[in-house]
């Protein structure tokens, strides 16, 4: 089974050899060839090869399994660099101290390295379908029991499906979405030399594979399940008709995706959960809000099973705070709108003397920030929220705590272990576990699905519709609620919501009241990226509402003020320096903090300056095709 996978692996890394290390390889093949045309023309008979090796369901499903594996490579979601370039993250604490990255700074190329790996991830995966889908057509004559007819047709639907879902990524990742389109194993080099596909033909091949998943898998989890043990976190029919409910949003065709999204809500039993957190820290990892997520496991010897490591190392990555929130998304964050009379936001908090650190007193009072705040990225000010079971305002500047107690003003919490490692300790960085995590990645859940809902309704004119299905997310983490409790399909009409009729809840500014107009910029640029950050189709998204170059200049002409945190929440610890970010001019009001003891003056500084200055649309949007694609795909410039 290795052989036969380690075979096309090495193919497809021929692929990607640049050009003038083929030449003499192929001068050696007609040098050899003309010597030995005998010999090379012999066929081991103790070698495993493609035909001898798939011969029942017992292979297809051993190479459905690698299709699986390939699933896992981390730069298919591209989490830690694809969302430097866009309003999500910086990379690293200080906006302006010269580190220099590539997506950050909008001067990524076909040379970029992540770009080819992202590129070499999405077409191993393909390469792996395909030969499982290769196989169960030649095997499907051979089927005799109705049994192994449903069995085979299952595993093909799967292979058929994370195709698809890999030809959608290529599609709206790179190169304007013309990608070389293969249904079939390449054996030679002439097999590589493929034309680039249209987009559109690429759609229709990625929504004939999800159709096929739709009509040919079971609906759910659970009725994966009821099959048998051992098949929960395989892909579904509601995956497919999600994905392809979501591919036409992405084309901005709001018409065509209504009925898939609304069959996905209506009809498939996904409800969200109660806690945030269940989605994206691997608390509840299968839940019901989850529509298909991505696998991981540290069960497995790490060390020795090569490929078959099944972890990943994002979580460290976020931990050590390599991924930052942006400080537009900080302060977003931050004026998420608390709902005072929801009890959930009750908290008891202790109030300390700034001079000694002793308790003055304990009261009840409401939530400093919200929960999904709380859930999904920590603040050196957050009084309510427990990071590995300390406060973050708690933490102290040692060396042995979390990197959000020394200079970081802000880190994502999302697929991190913060609620499941105690004591402040942070993630379990012995030798084995060191870069390796379990956590769950959700490639698209419940929520993501009723904002996609819910601006198809904006985009055919139905408020109330969309005002439902985003006062749904939002009423999961104790938000106030946008409209009125009069509007028609208002479902938390209680003593315990409150619903404002105000679309950015700030009184200050004069009421503004919610229109299908400002319910769209409100969904783009405060739902989506609050409760979606570092998930989804972020670039994408911008790319499709016309906005990215404008949105990016926009945020880089806010200037942000750098505060030091004096003393922590309990005043024992000593100034965390740089810790916090207000917009230019505007000052803290509360007692624990200062401006630098150095200057008396905050640092100003700003985000993605010269990123914004350099995106170019025709460049920028899309990924372009990588070097190492140009230099062995004699066809890369063609599209057929």
């Amino acid at each position: 089974m290795d052989i036969i996978y380690k075979t096309h692996k090495t193919i497809l890394a021929m692929k990607t050899n640049i050009i003038n290390k083929l030449i003499p390889l192929l001068l050696l093949v007609f040098i050899v060839q003309a010597c030995s045309d005998d010999f090379l023309e012999q066929t081991n008979p103790n070698a495993l090869t493609t035909a001898s090796f798939w011969k029942n369901t017992s292979d297809l499903n051993k190479g459905l399994n690698s299709v699986y594996s390939a699933l896992k490579d981390e730069d298919i979601s591209g989490i830690l660099f694809e969302f430097f370039r866009t309003d999500l993250a910086v990379h690293n604490s200080f906006r302006q101290n010269g580190n220099e990255n590539a997506f950050y700074d909008q001067d990524f190329d076909l040379t970029t390295k992540d770009i080819e790996n992202k590129w070499n991830a999405l077409y191993l995966g393909i390469f792996r379908a395909n030969q499982v889908v290769v196989a169960y057509e030649r095997l499907k004559p051979t089927f005799s029991t109705t049994d192994t007819q449903e069995q085979a047709l299952r595993i093909v639907a799967q292979a058929r499906t994370i195709r698809g879902y890999l030809y959608y990524v290529l599609n709206t990742s790179f190169n304007n979405g013309n990608v070389p389109l293969l249904d079939f194993i390449p054996k030679d080099f002439a097999d590589f030399q493929q034309a680039m596909s249209t987009s559109q033909a690429v759609k229709d091949f990625y929504r004939a594979d999800l159709q096929f998943g739709l009509e040919n898998l079971p609906k759910t989890y659970a009725e994966w399940e009821d099959i048998g043990s051992g098949n929960l976190g395989r892909v579904t029919g509601g995956f497919c008709e999600a994905m392809i409910g979501k591919s036409y949003v992405m084309e901005n065709k709001f018409t065509e995706a209504i009925p898939y999204l609304k069959n996905v809500i209506d009809n498939y039993g996904y409800a969200l959960t109660p806690d945030l957190a269940d989605c994206i820290t691997g608390t509840n990892e299968f839940s019901s809000e989850s529509i298909f997520e991505v696998n991981y496991t540290t069960d497995l010897n790490l060390v020795v099973n090569g490929e078959k490591t099944l972890s990943h190392k994002i979580t460290h990555f976020l931990a050590n705070g390599n991924v930052q929130p942006s400080s537009w998304l900080a302060l977003k964050y931050r004026k998420d709108a608390v709902d005072p009379v929801d009890p959930a936001n009750q908290v008891t908090r202790n109030v300390y003397d700034p001079a000694n650190g002793d308790i003055i007193e304990t009261k009840d009072t409401i939530r400093m920030y919200s929960i999904r705040m709380g859930t999904s990225i920590a603040s050196v000010d957050d009084l309510d929220s427990p990071m590995y079971g300390v406060p973050a305002a708690e933490y102290g500047n040692a060396d042995g705590v979390s990197p959000l107690a020394r200079i970081k003003p802000n880190l994502f919490k999302k697929f991190t272990h913060w609620n499941t490692i105690g004591g402040g300790a942070g993630e379990d960085r012995s030798t084995e576990f060191n870069n390796k995590s379990d956590i769950n990645l959700s490639v698209i859940r419940l929520a993501d699905v009723y904002l996609l809902y819910a601006e198809c309704m904006i985009e055919t004119s139905n408020l109330s519709e969309a005002l439902k299905y985003i006062n749904r997310v939002r009423k999961r983490s104790h938000l106030k609620l946008l409209g009125k409790s009069t509007e028609t399909g208002a479902e938390y009409a209680n003593a315990t919501t409150t619903y404002v009729d105000d679309i950015d809840f700030d009184p200050t500014n004069g009421e503004q009241e919610v229109t299908l107009e400002n319910l769209r910029d409100h969904l783009r640029f405060t739902e989506r990226p609050l409760e979606l950050a570092l998930e989804g189709d972020r670039a994408a998204n911008l790319r499709r509402w016309g906005v990215f170059k404008s949105h990016l200049l926009e945020l880089a002409s806010i200037r942000y003020d750098y505060w030091h945190y004096e003393k922590n929440l309990n005043g024992k610890h000593g100034v965390r320096y740089k810790c916090f970010i207000t917009v230019s001019g505007e000052t803290p009001t509360t007692y624990a903090y200062k401006t630098s003891s150095l200057t008396n003056q905050p640092l100003e500084v700003q985000d993605v300056v010269l990123g914004a200055a350099n995106f170019d649309e025709s460049a920028h949007s899309y990924y372009p095709i990588p070097q190492a694609e140009v230099d062995t795909n004699l066809n890369w410039n063609e599209t057929n």
